[in-house]
Parts: structure tokens; sequence; C-alpha cells
């Protein structure tokens, strides 16, 4: 029951943030019909968490209770005196806000169900040891960035905004991190639920669209699932996909399989099958914030700038707000801020938002300005550059991943021009374009260009040829902008510690979740198009055709929601039914479990302790990562990515290994001194690394090493300086 509570709280929270924020967001979104009450919660953690950060980073408070504190209380001024007059109480869009809290609700406790049958912080398959060591070293309070936990002496060099925004709720709810990190989780989404919601009900004035937007967006997935599932029934292997052993429908989806690669060398995700995974990581996290911008971007076109006397001032408080949140992408998710940047300009051009021109100036220079601390000390991750892709995706790969957008899309395209006049000179010429598109794609093979040019030519010509910016041509943007992402990717890659043939891993993984959103969001008002615009037989048969992918894309998410939650994909035997996290460290390791639940308890800021090195995906480094104290040497390989180059981590691992095996030497001394190592852990990775007779050493020679902890076979000796 107590984790039952803890879930409560957290819901309590977010639901208050999303209260005093309010007033901000529908001074800004006044124009929805939900006066932007979905992305009230979003747009709260935001600035709740952007004066926190500021305030660590500017080394004017450090992170904890009196930073937050006072972070809320700016947060609950500014939205009071800038949205004072959307106080109103008659003004309030009740219906739509009572629907998107009842849709955050179930989403959130629907997601903490499953996580109660994949809760663990695991290591083997996942990037959760990363996230957590990040929360942990978060939640040690002092100021950002926050201190490397897995290179002693560093700070991180990768993107920390979502465990930022988590380590502030955890902080006011109290809730133990090991808990809160799945109520993250559940917590981002439960957000972009609301959110596509709020999108879908915005752009089409109809709460059926808006869940449209929330299953298209949130739930449905890729159109493998029905080709897994063909291979099945028939016994026999299909496009890829194998024909499994099981002996059952039931037995087939227990062991249903979750592999993200549909491109070779690439990793493919769609947000559901992000969120299954359950980290708390950088590109899951920011779908969330995606989708709030794009709700504001739309709110903008839908400014009304008809009272000369408030609209200077809502524009100045307009671009603020975009700035500020085009600039926190970045702090949660670099790769993002680009892509959005891009998607902010060609709005201002394409749309015509009503903003002066130097208003698009304003919003880029303030996304920058305002993260400078940002942008100064951090980098992209590891990622070095642009490459050349020479190996491009096949279309029937990219249609494999996009074929309910793909069909509404093109579907919607044929409508917008069925009730034109076109002269049969630009049929010619369209005629004429196509074969040349068709014969370039084959000379260069580059097979996504048949599909790609019409889904960026079409919508601009669509938004030029308009003579008022609305609803169907923010849609047309947001197809353009799926499209542009897509053409990315297959002309370069973002260069990291990846080598070929996996070059372009990271690309694809990351910036086809932009596309999919996008692209999601767009096929929902397409829906609403179509079935507005199409009369008889056809809109039947075309809706008919629509509920077939629909369900073909819905087998995927089910499969793969009952294959993780099953525990058939667990490495290891570990009980379930719980939110904590890191259980299951009780039964593989008890000794180090309760270790660290000591070290919790009593050693306090960030001093470096001694542990052995560690390898990804393996039960590693876990000391640092649960209890985000720094050590010499994490998980190595992750450190290399982070940071493009062995410089800063080259040689670590053996001095880790000489200290450990020599710990009575001068040398080890004096390594100790390098690291300014003030605690030496011996666990099960030590003993299953090191000869018992050198870690015997620590124990005899105590004007060096004095004992503080000793249980279950695990020691924790303080560093005698």
């Amino acid at each position: 029951m107590i984790q039952v509570a803890y879930a409560i709280i957290w819901w309590l929270i977010l639901l208050v943030i999303g209260l005093i924020t309010f007033p901000l967001v529908s001074r800004v979104c006044g124009r929805l019909p939900d006066k932007g009450y979905s992305i009230s919660k979003i747009l709260g953690l935001l600035v709740l968490t952007y004066f926190s950060w500021l305030f660590a980073s500017l080394h004017l408070l450090k992170f904890g209770y009196l930073n937050i504190s006072i972070a809320l209380v700016l947060l609950l001024a500014l939205s009071f005196y800038l949205g004072r007059k959307r106080l109103n109480l008659r003004n309030l869009p009740l219906k739509s806000m009572l629907i998107s809290e009842a849709i955050f609700t179930i989403a959130f406790a629907l997601f903490l169900v499953y996580l109660r049958y994949k809760p663990d912080i695991f290591y083997a398959y996942t990037e959760d040891f990363m996230d957590f060591a990040f929360l942990q070293s978060i939640l040690r309070g002092g100021y950002l960035p926050p201190a490397d936990p897995w290179l002693a002496g560093a700070s991180l060099p990768y993107y920390y905004g979502g465990q930022l925004v988590t380590a502030i709720l955890t902080m006011i709810s109290k809730v133990p991190s090991s808990i809160s990190y799945n109520l993250a989780v559940a917590m981002f989404f439960g957000l972009i639920a609301t959110a596509s919601y709020g999108i879908g009900y915005n752009v089409t004035k109809r709460r059926f669209y808006g869940f449209v937007a929330l299953l298209f967006v949130c739930i449905a997935g890729f159109i493998s699932g029905v080709f897994q599932l063909s291979a099945f029934v028939f016994h026999h292997n299909l496009l890829g996909y194998s024909a499994t052993g099981a002996h059952s429908f039931l037995d087939w989806l227990l062991n249903f399989s979750v592999s993200a690669g549909v491109i070779p060398y690439t990793g493919n995700l769609y947000p559901y099958a992000a969120f299954l995974q359950g980290e708390l990581h950088a590109h899951t996290v920011s779908i969330a914030f995606q989708l709030m911008y794009i709700t504001l971007v739309f709110a903008l076109l839908k400014k009304d700038n008809s009272d000369v006397k408030t609209a200077r001032s809502d524009s100045l408080l307009s671009v603020f707000i975009l700035g500020i949140s085009l600039g926190f992408l970045s702090l949660v998710n670099t790769w993002d801020f680009p892509i959005y940047a891009t998607f902010t300009i060609l709005a201002f051009i394409l749309l015509k938002l009503n903003l002066s021109k130097k208003s698009i100036l304003g919003v880029i220079a303030l996304s920058l300005i305002l993260y400078l601390p940002y942008f100064v000390t951090r980098n992209w991750g590891g990622a070095h550059g642009l490459g050349i892709v020479h190996d491009r995706t096949e279309l029937a790969d990219f249609i494999e991943l996009f074929a309910l957008f793909l069909f509404v899309t093109f579907s919607f395209f044929y409508v917008l021009f069925k009730g034109r006049s076109l002269k049969w000179k630009t049929l010619i010429l369209v005629a004429v374009f196509v074969i040349i598109v068709a014969s370039v794609s084959f000379l260069l093979n580059f097979q996504l260009l048949l599909i790609l040019i019409p889904l960026i030519l079409i919508p601009l010509y669509c938004i030029y040829k308009a003579r008022e910016k609305k609803e169907t041509e923010f849609v047309l943007l947001l197809v353009l902008m799926g499209s542009l992402i897509a053409l990315f990717c297959e002309i370069f890659y973002i260069a990291d510690a990846l080598s070929h043939p996996f070059e372009r891993f990271n690309t694809v993984m990351k910036f086809y979740l932009p596309v999919w959103v996008f692209l999601g969001l767009a096929s929902a008002y397409g829906v609403f198009w179509i079935m507005k615009n199409t009369r008889g037989k056809l809109k039947g048969i075309w809706f008919a055709i629509l509920l077939v992918i629909v369900l073909a894309c819905l087998i995927q998410p089910v499969g793969q929601t009952i294959g993780w939650a099953s525990g058939t994909r667990d490495y290891l035997d570990i009980g379930r039914g719980t939110l904590d996290g890191v259980a299951y460290v009780k039964t593989i390791a008890p000794g180090d479990y309760e270790a660290i639940q000591w070290i919790n308890g009593h050693i306090k800021g960030q001093p470096v302790i001694l542990e052995a090195p560690g390898q990804a995906y393996q039960f590693s480094s876990y000391v640092s990562t649960m209890t985000g104290l720094p050590t010499v040497i994490g998980w190595v390989t992750h450190e290399v990515m982070w940071r493009g180059s062995w410089d800063k981590v080259a040689g670590r691992d053996t001095d880790v290994d000489y200290i450990y095996k020599s710990p009575d030497s001068a040398e080890a001394l004096d390594l100790l001194r390098k690291y300014n190592v003030e605690y030496v852990y011996i666990g099960k990775a030590e003993k299953e690394r090191y000869a018992a007779e050198s870690l015997l050493q620590f124990a005899s020679d105590s004007e060096r090493y004095k004992l503080i902890y000793e249980k279950d076979g695990v020691a924790v000796y303080q560093v005698v300086q």
C-alpha cells in the first residue's frame, strides 16, 4: 500500500503544478479550445526545472530543497502575475480540463500496473543503469552540471534534463528514488498521452480526433506485428520474421519478439515501444516536451492580434515561452534541438505566424542565451560531426515502419487535390517530374526519394498556395518536417563512437521518434479531413482499409506489452509486484544491496568511491549507479561514447586494478590521491575480479584503510589520508 500512496502523492504534485501553471498557459494558448490545459503540467515542469537548473548552474544555490522551493515560488508568482487576467472561473474549460486529467490519470495508472511486472532498473538490454546513475548523482546535491558517477573528477558530458525533472519531483515527494524512477517513466507516458490528445482536439475541434492522435502517436506501432503473426500462423518465415516454435497463440504472445531492428544496423523505435523498455532515457522523456512545443507553435498560429494594447505584451511572452521551451529540448535531448529550431524557422516563414519577423531571431537567440551554462559546458554526448550515408534505407523497410501514416497522408493529399481543377499542362509537368524522380532514385539507389519528394513538395505547394494559413497548413508543415528529417537520415548521419556498419544507428533511432510524432499528429488530422470531405462508398471503403491497418499496427504493441510483462524476457528469475527498481538486487547480490542502502543513508555529498571497473550491459558499476557516488571508472565504453575519445578514460581501469591488487604499495596510495578516492568498496564484483589475498590486504593495513562497514561478505573502507 505504501507504493500506492507514493503514486497518489506523485499524481497530486503534478495536479498542483498543472493548476498553478494554467493561468500562464492559458494566456499563451487562450485561443485553443482547451486553452492549453493539455500541456499545463509539462510547461509547469519545464519552468520549475529551468529555475532550479539555473540557480545550480550559476552556483547561486546548490540543488536541494531550498533551490526547488524558490523555483516553485517563482513559477507560482510568474503564472499568477502574467496570467492573472485568465483567472475568471466562468471562462475555465472545465470539460477539457476533466478529460485531460482523466487521460493522464488512466495512462499513468495503467503504465504503473505494467511496470509492476517489469520494474527492474536493469543492465543487460537497457540504458537504465546510465539513467539511474544520472538521477542518483543529481540527488546527491551540489551544483550543476552534475558529477559524472562513472568518471571521478569530471562532470557529465551528456544531457540530463529528464533526470533533473525526476530529481525535483523526487525531492518534493520524498519518494525513494528507486521507486520514483518508475513513477517518472509512467508520468512521462501520461504526459505524452494528454498532450497528443490535446493537439488532436485543438486542431480539429473534435474530441474523437484527439483520441485518434493519442492512438497514433502513443500506442500504435510498426505494421511488423502482422508479419510476425503471419509467420507464426502459417509456420513459415515471412519478410525476415521467423516462424517461432510457439505451441499456441498464448505461448507466442508470452514470447513475443521485442527486437527493435527493421532497418539493418539501426535502432527502430516508436514511442510506445520506447516506454515499454521502462527507461528514463533522453529520447523517451523528450517526446512530452516535443508535443508541448508543437502545441505552443500552433497556439501562435491561432493568436489574435486584434487588441493592440495586449498584442505587444502577449507577443513578447510568446517569444519568451518559445525560447525557453526550445532551449529546454537541448537540456533533455540535444538531438532534438536542431530539429525544432528548424521547425520554428519554417513555421515563421511558411505559416506567417502572428509575430514580427524579428521574433524568430528572438526565439532562437533566447533558446541559446537562456541555456548558455549548458552549451558552454556540455557537448553532444560524443557526437563529432556529420558523415555521409552510403547504405540507405530500403523503401519496403520504411513502409514497414510508417505504413499507417503513409496510407493516411497520401489519402489526405488525394482528397486535398480532389476538388481542385488542375490544368493539363500541370498534369504533364507532374508526370514528367514523377518520371525524373523515379529515374534518379533508381540510378542513385535512393529508393525513399519515391515517397519523400512528394511528401516534401506537396506540403510546400499547398502551404504556398493557401491564402490563409490555418489548421490544414499547420498539419502540412508537420508532414513536411517529418519528411525532411527522414530525408536527412538518408543523406547524413551524426558521427559518434559507433563504426561501420552501425554508424547511423543512433541517428535513425533518435531522429525517427520526432518523425513518428510529426507524421502521427498529421495523420490524425488527415483522418479528420478525409472523413469530413469524402462521401459515399469511397468513404466506407477507405475507412475499412484504415481500420485494418490500425488493427495490424496494434499487434506489435499488444505483443510487446505481454512479452515484456510476462517475464520471459528477463535474464534472471526476479520477483515482481513492486515499483522498486532495485529490489531485484536483493536476490542476485543481497550483501551488495544492504551495503548500498547503508551508503545512501550514511555517506553524504559526492566523495569518490573505488569499485571494480565496469563493463557495459553487465551487473557492474552498481555501487556508483545506485548511490550516485562517483567512481574512478564505470562503464568504459559509455564514457568513450559520451566523450568521443579515450583521452580521459585511458588507463583508469589499469589504475583501479593496481590499487586492488597492491593496496599497501606507495604507487597505490599515489593513485588514490590522484583520483581523490575517499572510500574503497569490496563486494561481489571485486571478489570475482581480484584474488582474495589482495583484498585481505585492506583489512591488514588499518593505518591506511579504516573499516566502516562490513556485513554479508561486503566491506567498505575509508581511506586514511
